[in-house]
């Protein structure tokens, strides 16, 4: 049996073949290849049946525009009403769609009964890991990484085991008086490089998921009438309640206030507008120069130096990442790739600048190699990319 070698090939050829396209020398390499490899004339067959690309296409149709959905369901006798209008976006015709699920059969089979398969000049870009920069008040530095450690830090007790790096009050700092006007206690500061992650418990057991290129501020234990924390970039909350003692982020942006809930803010430094998103529960955003905005579970605050506007939001798009997988709805280029410059510590370049305006809608698993994304874009006919170390260039085929 011939090894699989070149699974795009192969894919266009048929793509052309199951639309008719293929012409002469074409229509026989085809032939020539399926009669090497019986596996490859099953899935050729496989291609042939409507229903089959209909099913498997299903879970990939968010990688096309609406109007390109619905001409691929109209070829194989599916219809599906309302086209959105958008600027320019991907286009994935039903020609795409066979070489689509042409890779989503055809890897899977070679992957399995053969291993890997050789990329041209295409290296993996691998996704972010579990690592941290952990600043104790002494100013005595930790690498959170995989080595697990336990030290005392002003009678807290402070460890990093399994992924997680957490705060345990000792008896006597868990009796200790809250109720008294807020005074300077001991801080860390816990840093997250490109390309990593983490998670922290903090001493009164609010749980803090830690994205790409963030930092967070935070005192050993909790002290005063508020629980304070300053962050710099983004991260998800798991607030334990306490009426008495309001839990506050502070950004650069302003502060959001709780008393026990679940929510996202991503306030990077180096963006103009801060995104607080609520799972469950109830926040309040306030900065000087916006007021105070109260949101209520689906909500979200976009605050920026020009004011702030509420709305309703899908939650999956905002705070997916926390559950390893990124969601874009009519996200541009420039922005997604942006959250995948912080994830996969890499530089973006672009041919022409308008290319960072391109709408894209689809998914990609957080623990998997960028490149799945990249080869989806390739795979639209409009955009193909070079790896070259970590950078990333994307070039407009159209112009070819």
């Amino acid at each position: 049996m011939k090894k699989f070698e070149n699974v795009y090939q192969d894919a266009a050829l048929m793509k052309k073949a199951l639309l008719g396209e293929a012409n002469e020398s074409e229509q026989q390499e085809l032939e020539k290849r399926l009669a090497e490899c019986p596996d490859l004339q099953k899935v050729f067959e496989q291609l042939q049946n409507g229903e089959t690309l209909r099913v498997a296409f299903e879970e990939y149709k968010n990688y096309s525009s609406k109007k390109a959905y619905e001409s691929f369901l109209q070829k194989i006798g599916q219809t599906e009403p309302a086209i959105i209008k958008k600027p320019r976006v991907f286009r994935i015709w039903w020609s795409v769609a066979a070489a689509v699920v042409f890779l989503v059969i055809g890897l899977s089979f070679y992957m399995s009964n053969y291993g890997s398969i050789e990329e041209e000049s295409r290296p993996l870009i691998q996704p972010g890991v579990q690592q941290a920069q952990l600043t104790l008040p002494d100013g005595s530095i930790i690498d959170v990484r995989k080595e697990e450690f336990d030290v005392i830090v002003d009678g807290v007790q402070v460890k990093y085991k399994e992924g997680v790096l957490s705060y345990e009050p000792t008896v006597t700092t868990q009796h200790e008086e809250k109720n008294v006007e807020e005074k300077p206690v001991k801080s860390n500061e816990l840093v997250i490089p490109r390309g990593g992650e983490n998670t922290v418990i903090l001493a009164d057991g609010t749980t803090v998921y830690l994205n790409a290129g963030s930092k967070l501020t935070y005192p050993v234990r909790f002290a005063g009438k508020r629980r304070t924390v300053v962050l710099e970039g983004e991260a998800y909350f798991e607030v334990v309640q306490d009426e008495s003692h309001p839990f506050v982020v502070q950004t650069h942006l302003g502060e959001v206030m709780v008393l026990g809930t679940a929510f996202n803010v991503n306030a990077y430094t180096d963006a103009s507008v801060c995104y607080t998103t609520l799972v469950h529960g109830k926040v309040q955003f306030s900065a000087p120069n916006v007021g105070t905005v109260t949101l209520q579970p689906g909500e979200q605050a976009a605050v920026s130096a020009n004011g702030t506007e509420k709305r309703t939001v899908d939650l999956d798009e905002y705070i997916g990442w926390v559950n390893g997988v990124y969601n874009f709805k009519n996200r541009s280029l420039g922005e997604i790739m942006e959250t995948f410059e912080r994830w996969y510590d890499i530089q973006v370049y672009y041919e022409t600048p308008d290319l960072r305006d391109i709408t894209y809608s689809g998914s990609l698993k957080r623990n998997g190699a960028i490149n799945s994304f990249l080869d989806a874009l390739e795979l639209t006919g409009d955009l193909t990319y070079k790896i070259s170390g970590r950078k990333v260039l994307i070039y407009d085929r159209m112009k070819d």
